[in-house]
């Protein structure tokens, strides 16, 4: 009996120390639990409150409505429309492909842009957000929103397109915006953040990114589990960009794309079966008409043809403000804006006629006769004649071993200085070109604004070519031939201008004192105290105002038929050859430039200011392969220049 109490005693003893074990250690985990806890909510309560937010919320970057880009007149040229956008977090979806396809059936995407959209999520970090399209219709939106449950990952965000209410009319002058490239974003890392970005890419959208752009905002997203928003909470409201206005005005503008593309051509309704047929036959056509043309045109032998190409710039002679820039063809920027299908790019990249060029500031052209005045004024400057000196012209040159043609075959007999400007005698220019020198005239064509950069807030702008004797040696590595300073004298050879620099030249000369800049933005061209002066003797300005009077005035001026009624115009004219042609073609005879091909024709040239007595604006016309400047070019420009005068009485 003492013995079996012995063994309960035992078996009892034991199970107090197992118990008394069991209760050590639920003692010390107790005592470790309420440690951590000390550690995590007292000692590092801040720091795990800052995790607990990251997992919580989504931070995200609120772009800013771009600034509006408006005319003189304040009329809208590029603004915002307030859309809604689809967009995608892949790290919130699990499975990327099976919700682009639950989208798809609900709202429709194509191949190409689920492909797109998955190659943008493969080379990106998968917390990045995606825009999936970025203008849902209130009924795209309501599909979507009521079938949410099977769309993980998706959000709904405010955002706003760019839009363009002119359409083409100023494309080259706006330019456009769309996504951010990879090279944006390599450069600037930041952009990765900013879904649905538009940036601008070029004329002054990407000029004044920086400041149309604005100051993003930032704004928490409180989700569930499963990713979906329950709260938004504004961090900091985003600031739209700033407006900026220009000295444009889109009555002027429109009128001039019009006068330049119908040329000396008849308008024909694009509805009529023959028009209809000769689109199908002419590829010249169709291009056009697949960039969005609806002008075609009749031409002086009933063919029809496509809107002429070629450019023009009217501008204020006081201020230097652009009141007109038109470069044809061009294009519409709200294709860019959105998402551009690749039928459209291939059909505005692959136009044998370059839209994408904005001829105003990057077309290099031979100035032809239109440089005749700075050969006239350097020349003068130089002493080397004066306003009495007189050539004969037979219809050539001889020098060395050459012949240098006139344009008369049969020449102008003789000729003083300002005759030679009115009639654009090209035999009296390769004379005083030699006389003068190369350089002295280079002088002159920069001060002028030839050869000279504008700085008129366009990119891509070319500087041409005003060559001189190192401009031979730097560029060519040899020296310049007296035969070269010949062919020179009349605006050819080496010599190319932009059709805004020629604009720049007649504004100086009509203005008289200043040297004249353009200016696109108004408030650059308030004050024209800023400008420099000309440095060119008041004695040969006036000689050389003169001289151009007499082209449109003078008995046999080439533009005697086209003056200024009411104004009075003071220009001149210029035809460049883009086609040599041989001896054995001028002894057979020249043929028609409308008998040509269209490459083959030469180019038409124009510059004037008026009114005369009191000039107000400046012009420059550029038709390519338009054939002569007297009746092509300089008709477009008179009409141009007298509907924005008339409109100051308006």
């Amino acid at each position: 009996m003492a013995k079996k109490r012995k063994e309960i005693q035992e078996v009892a003893n034991q199970i107090s120390r197992r118990m008394l074990f069991v209760g050590g250690l639920q003692i010390s985990f107790g005592l470790i639990l309420v440690g951590r806890l000390y550690q995590l909510q007292i000692l590092h309560s801040d720091a795990y409150l800052k995790l607990s937010d990251k997992n919580q919320f989504d931070h995200r970057l609120v772009m800013a409505p771009r600034g509006r880009i408006l005319d003189s007149k304040n009329r809208l040229l590029a603004g915002n429309s307030e859309v809604f956008e689809l967009i995608v977090i892949p790290a919130r979806a699990q499975n990327l492909q099976k919700l682009l396809s639950n989208i798809d059936m609900i709202i429709g995407l194509s191949q190409e842009e689920i492909k797109d959209i998955i190659d943008i999520a493969k080379n990106q970090p998968d917390f990045l957000e995606i825009s999936i399209k970025s203008d849902l219709t209130q009924r795209e939106l309501s599909h979507l929103a009521i079938r949410s449950a099977i769309l993980e990952g998706v959000l709904f965000q405010k955002n706003f397109n760019r839009i363009y209410p002119q359409g083409k009319l100023l494309s080259h002058v706006t330019g456009y915006v769309s996504g951010i490239t990879a090279n944006e974003i390599e450069q600037n890392r930041n952009l990765r953040r900013l879904v649905g970005l538009k940036t601008g890419k070029a004329g002054l959208e990407k000029t004044l990114d920086e400041s149309l752009r604005g100051i993003v905002g930032e704004e928490r997203i409180e989700v569930n589990s499963r990713g979906k928003p329950v709260r938004f909470i504004s961090d900091r409201t985003p600031k739209q960009g700033s407006d900026s206005q220009l000295t444009i005005d889109i009555d002027i503008q429109s009128y001039a794309v019009d006068r330049l593309k119908q040329g000396n051509s008849e308008q024909v309704e694009l509805s009529d079966s023959a028009v209809q047929e000769a689109i199908t036959k002419n590829d010249a056509l169709k291009a056009h008409i697949n960039i969005g043309e609806t002008m075609i045109l009749k031409d002086s032998k009933s063919r029809y043809v496509p809107p002429e190409t070629g450019a023009v710039v009217l501008m204020d002679v006081e201020t230097g403000g652009v009141v007109a820039m038109v470069s044809s063809p061009a294009y519409d920027p709200n294709l860019f804006a959105g998402r551009l299908s690749n039928r459209a790019w291939q059909n505005i990249n692959d136009h044998p006629r370059v839209p994408l060029l904005n001829r105003v500031v990057a077309g290099l052209y031979s100035p032809g006769s239109t440089f005749k005045m700075a050969v006239y004024a350097a020349a003068l400057e130089a002493g080397v004649i004066s306003s009495d000196t007189s050539y004969i012209c037979n219809g050539f040159f001889e020098f060395g071993d050459r012949n240098f043609y006139c344009w008369q075959e049969k020449g102008h007999g003789k000729v003083n200085g300002r005759q030679a400007i009115a009639q654009s005698c090209d035999v009296y220019f390769y004379q005083i070109a030699l006389k003068t020198g190369i350089d002295r005239i280079q002088n002159m064509a920069n001060r002028m604004g030839l050869g000279i950069i504008t700085d008129v807030g366009i990119p891509g702008e070319k500087l041409g070519i005003i060559p001189n004797r190192q401009w031979k040696k730097n560029n060519r590595g040899t020296v310049w031939t007296p035969g070269e300073t010949v062919i020179a004298g009349i605006g050819q050879g080496f010599v190319l201008t932009t059709p805004i620099q020629l604009a720049v030249m007649a504004a100086r000369i009509g203005n008289g004192r200043k040297a004249v800049k353009a200016k696109l933005l108004s408030d650059h061209a308030k004050n024209s105290d800023e400008f420099q002066s000309l440095n060119i003797s008041g004695t040969v300005l006036k000689e050389i105002q003169r001289s151009m009077r007499s082209v449109v005035a003078g008995g046999r001026g080439t533009a005697r038929n086209y003056d200024l009624k009411g104004y009075g115009m003071a220009g001149k004219t210029g035809t460049v050859q883009v086609k040599r042609i041989s001896k054995a073609e001028r002894d057979e005879g020249i043929i028609d430039n409308t008998d040509r091909r269209w490459k083959d024709r030469d180019h038409a040239l124009f510059v004037a200011y008026a009114p005369y007595e009191k000039p107000k604006y400046a012009i420059s016309v550029i038709v390519e392969h338009g054939g002569s400047g007297s009746s092509m070019a300089a008709p477009i420009a008179r009409d141009i220049l007298k509907f924005a005068l008339d409109r100051q009485s308006i």
